[in-house]
C-alpha cells in the first residue's frame, strides 16, 4: 500500500482534478458534450445536496473524488480491507490493477460527509476485477458471498472496476443494508452472478441488492451506468430494492441476460416493521433491458411491487418476457403513485406494460402511463400492450405503436454513453 504524502490544500485539489481527468479520458472516449444532453426533464430522489450530487454524476458522466482527503493505492496483495476501514471524510482509494480473490465490508466506521465523499475507484486505466470464485458468505445464513458489503456506511462512491463469479444461494456483486445512506455505485462491470438452483423458491441472487430489512431507512443511492450481464438470480432480480428504502435513483445502466426480472422495487414481504417495510421515492430513468427471461414463471423485465412513489422515465426494454409492471402481490397492502412514461417496449412477451395483480393481491391506484412507444409485444396475452388487471385511478393517454421495424431501433432519447470497461 502506498499513501500520498500530504501537500498544500490547492496543490492536492489540482492534483486530484488532473487524476480525475485522466481517469475519465482512459475510461471514456472523448466528447465534446455532456455525456447525456437531456431532452426530457428528470427529477433525482433524495435530499437537496444528493439531487445536486446526482446532477453532477449523470450530467457530466464522471464519478469524481472529493479532492479533500488522502489519496491512496492499493493492489492484490495490500491489505486493501484495512487502508477501507481507516478512510477519512474526503479520502480516495485507487485500486492497482489485478484480480481481487476476496470480499470488502464497508460498516459504519468508514463514513464521509456531504461535501467529502470517501471513493474507491478503480486507479485510472487499471483493469480490476474482484472475482468471487469459491468464496463463502458473510455469516451463517448466506451461502453465496457478496463480494462488496456496505452495512451503516455513508457517503461512499465505488467506482470503475469488474465484479464477476458470485455464487450460492443469496449471492451478490453489491449489498447494501441498513442504515447505510448517501452512496453512489457506478460505471461497475458486474457478470456471472448465480444461485445454483434458479428454479428452487428461495434461491435468489443479486448484482446490486439495497435490502432495508430493519428500522433504519436505507436512502440517498445513486447506481449510475452499471453494465449487469450473464448472470442468473433465480427467484430474485439483478438491481433488487427491498423493503425500508427510501430515494433511490436508478440511472443508465445496461443489463442483458440477468435472469429473471431485471429491476425491481419491491416491499412488504415482512422483512422490516409493517409501517416501512416498502420502497418510497425512486426514479428509474434511461436504463436498457434485454434478454431477460425468467426460468419459472412470466416475468416483467421492469417491476414496481407493493411500492409507492416511483418513476420510470425513458427505459428501454427489448426481448423480454414482459415490459414494465406495476403489481402489489400482497394482500392488504397497496403500490401507488407510479408514472410510466416515453419507454422504449419491444418484443415483449406478455405485454408492454401491465398494471395490477392478476388473481387478487394488494391494490394498485394512481398509475400514469404515458407517452410509452411499443412494437411486436403481447403475444402470450392476446396482442395486448397495456394489461390492467384489479386497480383505480389509472391515467393512460399518448401511448403509441411503432409501425415500422425502422422506427423500432430508434431511441427514445439520446442514450448515456456507456463504454465498456474490460
Amino acid at each position: 500500500m502506498k499513501k500520498q504524502k500530504k501537500i498544500n490544500p490547492a496543490l492536492r485539489l489540482f492534483c486530484v482534478i488532473l487524476l480525475a481527468s485522466a481517469c475519465l479520458f482512459s475510461l471514456y472516449p472523448a466528447r465534446a458534450e455532456a455525456s447525456a444532453p437531456w431532452k426530457y426533464e428528470y427529477h433525482p430522489r433524495g435530499d437537496e445536496a444528493f439531487q445536486q450530487h446526482v446532477r453532477q454524476i449523470v450530467e457530466t458522466g464522471v464519478t469524481a473524488p472529493s479532492g479533500q482527503g488522502e489519496v491512496y493505492y492499493a493492489g492484490p496483495s495490500d491489505d486493501v480491507q484495512g487502508i477501507i476501514n481507516s478512510l477519512a471524510p474526503g479520502d480516495t482509494l485507487y485500486l492497482q490493477g489485478g484480480v481481487y480473490s476476496r470480499k470488502i465490508r464497508i460498516y459504519g466506521g468508514v463514513n464521509g460527509t456531504a461535501d467529502a465523499y470517501i471513493t474507491i475507484a478503480a486507479a485510472p486505466g487499471e483493469e480490476v476485477i474482484f472475482d468471487g470464485s469459491g468464496l463463502n458468505g458473510h455469516d451463517q445464513d448466506q451461502d453465496g458471498p457478496s463480494m462488496f458489503w456496505l452495512y451503516g456506511c455513508s457517503y461512499v462512491q465505488l467506482s470503475g472496476f469488474e465484479v464477476k463469479n458470485a455464487h450460492g444461494r443469496d449471492a451478490s456483486a453489491i449489498l447494501l443494508e441498513p442504515g447505510t445512506h448517501h452512496v453512489v455505485v457506478s460505471d461497475l462491470y458486474i457478470h456471472n452472478i448465480s444461485t445454483p438452483s434458479p428454479k428452487s423458491e428461495d434461491h435468489c441472487a443479486n448484482a446490486i441488492l439495497v435490502m432495508g430489512r430493519s428500522g433504519d431507512t436505507i436512502s440517498n443511492v445513486l447506481l449510475f451506468r452499471n453494465t449487469i450481464e450473464n448472470c442468473e438470480t433465480g427467484w430474485s432480480e439483478a438491481i433488487a430494492v427491498s423493503a425500508n428504502v427510501a430515494d433511490i435513483n436508478i440511472v443508465g445502466n445496461t443489463l442483458d441476460d440477468t435472469g429473471n426480472i431485471a429491476i425491481c422495487f419491491a416491499g412488504n414481504y415482512g422483512n422490516a416493521p409493517s409501517g416501512v417495510d416498502y420502497p418510497r421515492g425512486g426514479l428509474v430513468f434511461g436504463n436498457t433491458v434485454t434478454n431477460c427471461h425468467c426460468v419459472y414463471d412470466t416475468g416483467f423485465a421492469i417491476y414496481a411491487d407493493g411500492t409507492q412513489n416511483v418513476d420510470f422515465i425513458n427505459n428501454t426494454v427489448k426481448n423480454c418476457d414482459g415490459g414494465i409492471e406495476a403489481g402489489a402481490e400482497h394482500g392488504g397492502h397497496a403500490t401507488k403513485n407510479i408514472l410510466i412514461a416515453d419507454n422504449l417496449l419491444t418484443d415483449c412477451a406478455e405485454a408492454a406494460v401491465g398494471i395490477g395483480t392478476p388473481g387478487g393481491g394488494g391494490h394498485v391506484s394512481s398509475v400514469t402511463v404515458t407517452g410509452n412507444r411499443y412494437r411486436n409485444v403481447g403475444w402470450l396475452s392476446g396482442g395486448a400492450s397495456i394489461l390492467r388487471f384489479g386497480s383505480s385511478d389509472v391515467s393512460t393517454y399518448g401511448n403509441s405503436y411503432i409501425a415500422s421495424d425502422d422506427e423500432m431501433d430508434l431511441p427514445v432519447f439520446e442514450t448515456f454513453d456507456n463504454p465498456p470497461l474490460h
